[in-house]
């Protein structure tokens, strides 16, 4: 499963797994996108909008001896706010909950950019909020893929150290990562005068190599039933239900407080009149529960 934050570069690297996966090379004329950009929507949206599976069944040819099921989820944070994020956890619970949804995971990848100095709000909600979901024998299954990188050491991973995110660490005790940069993904591999192109056909090989190290780590990495998340999500969704029933009750039970109370003023307000009639009749307002 792939996550992360809006204009962390996801759907790029999604794409560059695909045209590792079969084989594209640098010198070839074409290349494969599954995620399109729908030109209709505007730029400022993430531009996959729902959680997506893409299942490669093995085939002659594959740079990977196995099939792949990539679950690729939209950005998070983008302009529509925290209602979206929210939906966008739904559609997780939803695919792991369903029937013929996905019942075991492998690696849970949260692709972040090389430059961040700090984990920013965002990408610790797509942390606490995604982890929330899964039972606690995933925990190892976690990688970070860092975007946009080059030779030198993500400080991203330093700020994801700092901020103590529940991923597993290496010896030096920066989180176990993949560093990728797709800039070569989709350029134009005719050698320009100037020479741009060779550094294109560098960056290609340099993302070659890191899919390649990836997907042999993906191999070893022990599968994970979602037996347990199935478990959480349900309990989850019972204890939903029980504080949506207690927040009715304490509802009636604070308005009907309100109605004594009224009651009660207006007959401190009328005492001696109460006391010196026998029949005393006085109207106040209160709330029904419709």
């Amino acid at each position: 499963m792939v996550l992360g934050a809006t204009g962390s570069g996801k759907s790029t690297l999604v794409n560059g797994m695909i045209n590792y996966i079969l084989g594209v090379k640098w010198e070839d004329m074409f290349r494969f996108k599954l995620v399109d950009v729908n030109t209709a929507r505007s730029q400022a949206h993430s531009q996959t909008s729902e959680v997506t599976v893409y299942k490669l069944n093995h085939r002659e040819g594959f740079q990977i001896d196995y099939s792949l099921t990539i679950v690729d989820t939209p950005g998070f944070g983008d302009t529509r706010g925290i209602e979206r994020d929210r939906m966008i956890i739904g559609q997780l619970e939803n695919l792991f909950k369903a029937p013929l949804g996905v019942s075991s995971i492998d690696a849970i990848c949260f692709v972040a950019q090389a430059s961040l100095a700090r984990l920013t709000a965002t990408q610790r909600y797509v942390f606490d909020s995604v982890l929330s979901i899964f039972g606690n024998n995933v925990a190892d299954n976690i990688r970070i893929l860092v975007t946009f990188a080059d030779g030198q050491l993500p400080p991203v991973l330093t700020a994801i150290k700092e901020s103590e995110a529940p991923c597993p660490k290496r010896t030096n005790g920066l989180p176990v990562h993949f560093k990728f940069n797709n800039s070569a993904l989709f350029a134009d591999n005719k050698v320009a005068e100037d020479g741009e192109g060779n550094f294109d056909k560098m960056f290609w090989a340099m993302g070659t190599k890191s899919m390649k190290n990836f997907f042999s780590a993906l191999d070893s990495i022990e599968t994970k039933s979602l037996t347990l998340t199935k478990e959480v999500l349900r309990q989850r969704s019972q204890l939903e239900n029980t504080i949506e029933n207690l927040q009715k009750k304490v509802k009636l039970g604070l308005a009907k407080l309100e109605e004594i109370k009224q009651e009660s003023e207006i007959l401190q307000t009328h005492e001696a009149t109460i006391t010196a009639n026998r029949n005393f009749e006085f109207d106040f307002s209160f709330m029904k529960s419709i």
